[in-house]
């Protein structure tokens, strides 16, 4: 049975790669133009580009995005975004889980991503990780960008989580320091089943239910360098809590 399984996940897997590059064929010509034509500011339009990409994968894929949103969240403000990472489907989710304008930080080896590369430089600050003053220059992008009312996206943990049982992985610096800095509040989110979908040790997809919580910011304000550590430790574990709520487990296996 586990063969006929694996080969019905692999026809399915291709099928949503096909489906997933017949959107990027289709959309991209769009993205030259809105680019052109909107220049600095484009973003709104590439985002809503990155979106229909997303809602596509829903569409045809079977894959739902469900959505939990407290309702104390006002979408009107400017948040650094952060969310869980355990699988590469967090990054249409991630496109797709918060309107508006929205910049996310991303590595720079996207851009060697043939067609998505494209997409990439008008919605992502790409950051070389292996340089300090690569990463400081993006930090200044990041923080230039909240400045003019967009919101800035980053996954904490810096990368993938594949790991089994640990909810999350130790957070970066970045996100807290970019927030403390330019005193702009932290959102948290909880993505849950993307590593169900599309597991990181043998990438074999299958269609079903992504869940997006949404939690209530932490407010910043007065805050310094000096409270980093406390604040990227508190959303730490609360972050970590919630993921073992929504997963239905109280404790670390």
């Amino acid at each position: 049975m586990r063969p006929i399984i694996n080969f019905l996940k692999l026809l399915y897997t291709i099928y949503t790669a096909i489906i997933f590059v017949s959107l990027v064929i289709i959309t991209l010509p769009f993205f030259f133009i809105f680019s052109a034509i909107f220049k600095d500011k484009a973003l709104i339009y590439v985002m809503t580009l990155c979106r229909i990409i997303s809602f596509g994968l829903m569409a045809f894929c079977g894959i739902i995005y469900r959505f939990h949103t407290n309702k104390r969240i006002d979408k009107k403000r400017t948040y650094v975004l952060i969310a869980n990472h355990r699988s590469n489907l967090d990054a249409p989710v991630a496109a797709y889980s918060w309107g508006g304008k929205v910049r996310y930080l991303a590595k720079k080896e996207l851009l060697k991503i043939p067609l998505l590369s494209s997409i990439f430089k008008v919605t992502t600050v790409n950051v070389d990780r292996s340089s300090r003053e690569d990463r400081r220059k993006s930090v200044d992008r990041l923080k230039k960008y909240l400045s003019e009312g967009d919101n800035i996206f980053i996954f904490p943990e810096g990368t993938r989580n594949k790991t089994e049982n640990d909810p999350l992985i130790p957070f970066k610096d970045g996100a807290f320091s970019i927030a403390i800095q330019t005193q702009t509040p932290i959102l948290p989110m909880v993505y849950y089943n993307t590593d169900n979908l599309m597991p990181n040790k043998l990438p074999l997809m299958r269609p079903g239910i992504i869940h997006i919580y949404q939690y209530p910011p932490f407010e910043v304000a007065g805050l310094t360098e000096a409270d980093l550590p406390a604040l990227k430790q508190q959303i730490y574990d609360f972050m970590e809590a919630k993921y073992l709520e929504v997963s239905g487990k109280n404790t670390k296996s």
